[in-house]
């Protein structure tokens, strides 16, 4: 990419001249190039801009899916600054009005996107583009992506979402500030045992239970997911809504939102273990299902690996950041459907919550993972990792990886949160993030 002409003078950020616009492919490599050093983790910059691409062509991604998005100023003669950059992902929301009644209403399904890798270029930084850009995209997302023609009231004709979220890594402020009011940002992280526990490690005799472990793999994800969503429209979302009288929203935790971590883990994995003889670094397990024996009750999560070094001992300072991330965690109490304290006092579930974690535990061990984490537990889940006997520690995230959530309503709603206590982010894990 050529350089900017030497009178250019950088505009201010409100100029009116500014645009919200698509980059083209050279400019998307250039923003890789220069965002490598700060989101490439373990790869190096030419894996890395192997892996940006092949992200394009996951589910959820693909055939649209994903959009790429620069500010800019079209008024420059030759190449174009990139004043500041990031990317949207389509994903399914689900959601249930406060006002509706919980025994009653449909859960509804609507667009979201997932909002990710806002980057400015260093030359270009403390001129707030990035600000600049953030509430563009805020508004431009609302009826992403535009249609030919418009709507009987005169406005362009699009998708309507009805809401974006983002993950901050630089805390609460200043993305509440532009409108994604952050919520609950707790996670419960496990540390990685340095021999692998044994089968019969950390049982409590007095709650065990014969339950039967098998592993998810690709073969049996799209039913888990597809029983997940079942459990989160028909039980989950509506207790939420019985319990807090607020709209509640949950991004589905549907086939193609799990592949998309899966894939992504597979690629970035490959390369980490390419020379290492571990399988390429694939692991045909990609979660544990427990069910417990005589009974409909299951226990089960989808997990995905991150690695922050191409020395994956855990030994290290890199390796120690290493982890086995708990994607989603599903509970299924079977056909009487329990409520929360119900869950949490159930000695099978218990059980079948502890085999999980045991074998999250020695799948972390064996791709030489530090820790596992787990964001966000239900109360019931919480009282699960108390009962397991497995060492822990509950972590609050105050500037990491804090989701974040722009209301933009169907109608019935308020065009935009003012507080988090309007709406309650239900199943609020790490398979929602992008």
């Amino acid at each position: 990419m050529g350089s900017l002409p030497q009178d250019y003078v950088l505009p201010d950020a409100s100029a009116s001249h500014l645009v919200l616009t698509n980059p083209t492919e050279a400019e998307k490599k250039q923003t890789w190039t220069l965002n490598h050093q700060e989101w490439g983790g373990a790869l190096s910059l030419s894996e890395y801009l192997e892996r940006e691409p092949y992200i394009e062509t996951l589910p959820l991604s693909a055939d649209g899916g994903m959009s790429h998005w620069i500010l800019t100023d079209p008024t420059v003669e030759g190449p174009r600054p990139v004043l500041a950059s990031g990317e949207s992902t389509r994903k399914r929301i689900l959601y249930l009005h406060a006002s509706s009644s919980p025994e009653a209403a449909q859960v509804k399904e609507g667009i979201a996107y997932g909002v990710g890798s806002i980057y400015t270029y260093p030359q270009f930084r403390g001129k707030r583009y990035a600000s600049r850009l953030l509430r563009e995209l805020g508004t431009q997302l609302r009826t992403w992506p535009q249609r030919q023609g418009t709507t009987s009231s005169g406005k362009p004709a699009g998708e309507r979402a009805v809401c974006s979220a983002l993950w901050s890594d630089i805390g609460k402020d200043f993305y509440a500030r532009k409108g994604w009011a952050p919520f609950p940002s707790v996670h419960v992280e496990f540390p990685v045992p340095i021999t692998a526990p044994a089968n019969g490690e950390l049982k409590k005799e007095s709650e065990d239970a014969a339950v039967e472990l098998t592993p998810v793999t690709y073969s049996n994800l799209a039913a888990l997911c597809a029983e997940d969503e079942h459990i989160l429209c028909t039980r989950l979302l509506p207790r939420a809504a019985r319990a807090t009288g607020k709209t509640c929203v949950a991004f589905a935790p549907d086939h193609d939102a799990m592949r998309w971590h899966l894939y992504r883990d597979d690629f970035i994995a490959s390369l980490v273990f390419a020379d290492a003889g571990q399988q390429r670094g694939r692991s045909e397990t990609k979660g544990a299902v427990a069910t417990v024996a005589g009974s409909k009750k299951r226990v089960w999560a989808v997990w995905s690996r991150s690695y922050h070094g191409k020395n994956p001992d855990p030994a290290t300072d890199q390796g120690r950041k290493n982890t086995l991330y708990i994607l989603r965690l599903a509970i299924d109490a079977g056909a009487d459907g329990k409520d929360e304290d119900d869950i949490e006092a159930d000695d099978d579930l218990a059980a079948a919550f502890r085999a999980v974690m045991r074998e999250a535990l020695r799948e972390a061990h064996a791709w030489k993972l530090a820790k596992i984490d787990m964001w966000n537990p239900t109360p019931a889940a919480r009282r699960l990792v108390e009962r397991t006997g497995l060492e822990h520690r509950w972590v609050e995230r105050e500037v990491d990886s804090i989701p974040s959530l722009m209301w933009y309503g169907d109608g019935e709603e308020r065009e935009k949160i003012k507080e988090d206590e309007e709406i309650e982010w239900v199943a609020n894990e790490k398979f929602c993030w992008c």
